[in-house]
Order: structure tokens, then sequence, then C-alpha cells
């Protein structure tokens, strides 16, 4: 019934150049995309040991409680967080998924079940011994308590025990992305802590914190929002390089960093690396880009639902000139296909639109949006709502004007924003999250409602039947080149549609001290589902397996 599989790394490779390279020849049986790696890895021998670090402190902020149900869903360091102290059946590293809980797997020819041949003398943190009937309680328990981020779990059909450390999945359908986007994705939690659980996003005591994972949480400040974790000396993994990690709040990152007081954070400001790397730091830049700052339209307003007045205003926006103000490095203007223009999906041919005023004006006068005498559309005004302080809206605003569209900057809180995004209260909105920097699936999420992150208009789907029956077929297709063409199609939508429009893609910077920690590199795909950065917990191991 099983075909054998292939270890992950050599494939990976491999497919990702034939990604890049454009080449064909996805009849072949053993091509795959790089959310369909398989392994038949087994146990290696313990690698060397490495020296430690007592100590790593990491500029942070209050993410919320990191239980798999309670953690921060507004943005992805809140399921870092919980990634320290749970672990999944896959993982990912700078080459692509790799074995984790499960150290093999094998597909069968039909492409509809997963055999996982689970680790042995796996421990949770209280001692007792993880098996097969904690994952399949798992993907049970969280049918009815939904786990706090994304991994599509709908497209599972059952799962099964078929010994104490082997597991079988049966898939709804075929589903390209299930070992990276979904066992990749969502934790294993222990069946003999969370089986009496009926209210687990309340749950606070100290067993919602037992995990398998290379990292236990010593003390969390809900109030400062800090966090110190210890490491978990039983990993069934491997040596844990670094004893302690403190996560700690830093108004000023960069001069916390030259102060001593932090080891490591993250910018989106190159002038900020410019300055760190001349105090002898040391950065590393997302790849790829896997961010993207875009507006979203209300396609149920009177006016905005028109596309032509979409298209409109992203002539009349130099995104261009926006990206290299905000961001200070080599701008990278935004697709308006979504996908990030450094990532293998890419459809070089989708349409674009650049910087043509008067071919902004040229649709509003065809649409009948007249100017007064002070250059206004009177009957065009708009309200663009932020969640924060951002330049960008600044220069939308300024931009738009000279075009006649008056802009309007309405700023709330956060909470209050993702309540307006979901509810339809806006007009135009304009929002920043990462997510773009592993496979496709993400489409299908974020214009069906269903992405984790709150600043993905959560809950609202996108009303473009097409598109969505275009999603549909590319999550099922496990051909590179057919899938390549679907994604093609879904963006070339997009752009035309304009439901929303990427200002630019915004580079991720890590910076930190190499003589403390220096094993940090960017995640193949990026972490999980995609996050461009390097909280990596498969980087502070000394892996053995």
């Amino acid at each position: 019934m099983f075909k054998k599989t292939y270890k992950p790394f050599a494939l990976l490779t491999l497919s990702f150049t034939l990604l890049l390279a454009g080449c064909s020849g996805g009849n072949n049986a053993n091509s795959t995309n790089e959310s369909q790696p398989k392994s038949t890895q087994t146990a290696a021998p313990l690698a060397t040991t490495v020296p430690t670090v007592d100590m790593l402190k990491i500029a942070g902020s209050n993410n919320g409680y990191p239980s798999p149900f309670a953690f921060s869903s507004s943005g992805p360091f809140g399921y870092l967080r919980n990634s320290f102290i749970f672990d999944t059946l896959t993982w990912k590293d700078d080459k692509g998924v790799i074995p984790w809980l499960a150290k093999s797997w094998e597909t069968s020819k039909d492409g509809l079940t997963y055999t996982f041949k689970l680790e042995e003398n796996v421990k949770w943190h209280d001692g007792q011994a993880f098996t097969a009937d904690d994952v399949v309680f798992s993907y049970n328990y969280y049918k009815t308590y939904p786990y706090n981020w994304n991994g599509d779990i709908s497209q599972i059909k059952s799962v099964e025990k078929v010994n104490d450390l082997t597991v079988a999945f049966h898939l709804n359908n075929t589903y390209a992305p299930f070992l990276s986007d979904l066992v990749g994705i969502v934790p294993i939690i222990p069946k003999h802590i969370w089986e009496k659980v009926t209210k687990p996003v309340e749950f606070r005591d100290a067993a919602a914190l037992i995990g398998t994972g290379p990292y236990k949480l010593k003390k969390y400040d809900s109030a400062s929002g800090q966090y110190l974790y210890e490491a978990n000396d039983n990993f069934f993994k491997g040596q844990v390089l670094v004893k302690e990690i403190a996560f700690v709040s830093a108004a000023n990152k960069l001069l916390a960093l030259q102060n001593g007081e932090i080891d490591q954070a993250y910018t989106t400001s190159y002038a900020d690396v410019q300055s760190a790397e001349k105090a002898g730091l040391k950065t590393i830049k997302s790849d790829p880009t896997g961010s993207v700052v875009r507006i979203s339209f209300n396609m149920d307003h009177p006016k905005l639902g028109d596309k032509r007045l979409r298209q409109a205003i992203a002539y009349a926006l130099n995104r261009e000139e926006i990206s290299a103000k905000v961001t200070g490095g080599t701008p990278m203007v935004g697709n308006a296909g979504v996908v990030p223009t450094d990532s293998p999906w890419y459809n070089k041919n989708v349409k674009q639109y650049a910087y043509d005023p008067a071919q902004a004006e040229k649709i509003l006068d065809e649409l009948g949006y007249k100017k007064n005498a002070n250059g206004v559309r009177e009957d065009l005004k708009l309200n663009l709502m932020t969640s924060s302080a951002m330049p960008d809206a600044t220069m939308m605003k300024e931009m738009l004007k000279k075009v006649g569209i008056e802009l309007n900057l309405v700023q709330l809180d956060s909470a209050a924003f993702t309540v307006a995004l979901g509810e339809n209260k806006y007009d135009i909105a304009l929002t920043g999250h990462i997510g773009a920097s592993g496979d496709p699936d993400y489409l299908r999420l974020w214009f069906s409602g269903k992405a984790a992150n709150t600043f993905s208009s959560r809950g609202k789907s996108l009303k473009l039947d097409e598109f969505h029956k275009l999603a549909d077929k590319q999550m099922q297709e496990v051909n590179d080149v057919k899938r390549h063409e679907i994604v093609n199609q879904m963006q070339d939508i997009l752009a035309e549609e304009l439901p929303t429009l990427v200002l630019y893609h915004r580079p991720f910077y890590e910076i930190h001290k190499a003589a403390t920690f220096d094993r940090w590199k960017n995640t193949y795909g990026g972490i999980a589902d995609g996050m461009p950065l390097w909280e990596n917990k498969v980087f502070l191991v000394n892996v053995k397996k």
C-alpha cells in the first residue's frame, strides 16, 4: 500500500533549484515541492557536545500566556513562544522540513495516508511517556477546541493509532503542504493533562505548559510581558545549548544591544542595520523577505466595491518611494498578486501598477468623480484605518491628495482595529504582517478568512468564486509545475481585482552579539507557515537526530 519516501534535505534543495529555474519535468515520480518533503531518516549518533550559553536575552513583548490555546494571535511571536515548549511531528531548519517528534514517515500511493514512526523514549516535562495516544488525542481535541494558529486540520479525515509508536493520518483529499503547514505547525499536547480540560483558553494550571519541547517556562510576567525559559535537560533531540532564555522589553532595541541589556533583536529599519554593523554587531537579512505591508479594501463599500476605483488608487500611489523612505533599504515594490517578488512562487508575468497619477486621474474622471475648484473630488472622501502611527499612511494621504482623493486617517488600538477588520467597519485598512515565506497555501487561508493572524481579516472571505476554486485546486496538486500554474492564476486574479494592494515587501533584519550566541540562520521557507524570523528552536539545539 505504501511507497517508501525520500530524505528531505537533498530533495528540498533540488526542488527549490527547479522552482527558481522554472524547469519542467513535474511528472517525474520523485518531483515534489517544499511543502511535500519526505523522509525515512533514522536516528544518528549523538553529535559532539558543544559549549553552552548560560543566558540569552532577546528583545520581546507580551504575546500572551504560551499555552496552545491562550497565546496572542495578533502576530507570530505568540506562536514562537509556544513552540519552545511544545513540539510538532515535523519541523524546519535552514534546509527544509525535518523529522521532529516523528522520526520517519511513509506516504500511500494515492497521497491520502501518511504513516509516522514516532521517536522512542520521549518524555513530557512531567516525566510521563509520549506515545501515539497523545498524537491521536491532540488532533481530535483540536476539532472541538481549535488550536490558536494556522494548521488546517479540516484536511484530516481521521487519525489512527497503529501501535504505541506509529500513527496514521487519513486525509479527505491530497494536501500539498501537509508536512510543512499542518503536522509541522500543530503541536502535540499530553492526553493525560488535557483530556479533562473543557475550557482550554482559561486553563492556567502549571500543567497547561507541560510539553516535550527544549524549554520549560520558568517565569511569565503578564504585566511587563517578559518571559524566562529554562532548558529541558532531557530533551529528546539533543543538547539544549542555551540554558536560559529571557524575552525582555526594550524601548530602544539598538541602544539596549549596545549597552549590553539584550543580546538579540530584530528590526525592519535598514538604518538600524547600518548602525548595528558599525557598532560591531552581526546582522542577518530575512531570505526570502516573507513580509507584506498592504492596504485592504472593504469590498462591500458602495464605492470601493468597484475594482476600477481600487485600480486608480494603485496607480496614484508611488509605492517605490514609500518603500524606500520607510525601510531605508533597496525598495521592493509590492506584487499586485500578493506573493513576494523574491519568492519562488512569484508570478513574474502578473499585472502590476506602476506609479502613474495621470492614469489614476483618467480612471477617476471616467468614474464621474469630478474635482471642485480646490482640486478635491468631493464625492470621494475615504477613511484609512491603521493600528499604529505608520508613516506610510501620511505619505498615502499626500499622494492621493494629488489626484483629488481626500483621505482621512483613523488610528485605532490593535483590539479595535482587528474587530473593525472582521466586521467590515472600515473603508481602507493599512496593515503589515508576515507569513509569506513558505508554501503559497496562505493565499487560500488569507482570502477565505481562515488565517490565524488577526491582521489578515480573519473571518472575512473574498467573494470571487474562481479564485476559491483555484485555491482549493492548488492545495490538492502535488505536481510542482502544475501547482505553479494554478498559483500563477490566483495571483492574476488578485492583481486584477485588487481586494488588497501590497505597498511593499518589507525585509526583517536580525541583529545579535556573535560573541554571545552565533548559531542563528534563516529557516528554509520560514518558520512553520512562513515566518521570516530567527527564533527557531532547532538552532538552539545540538540536534542528534
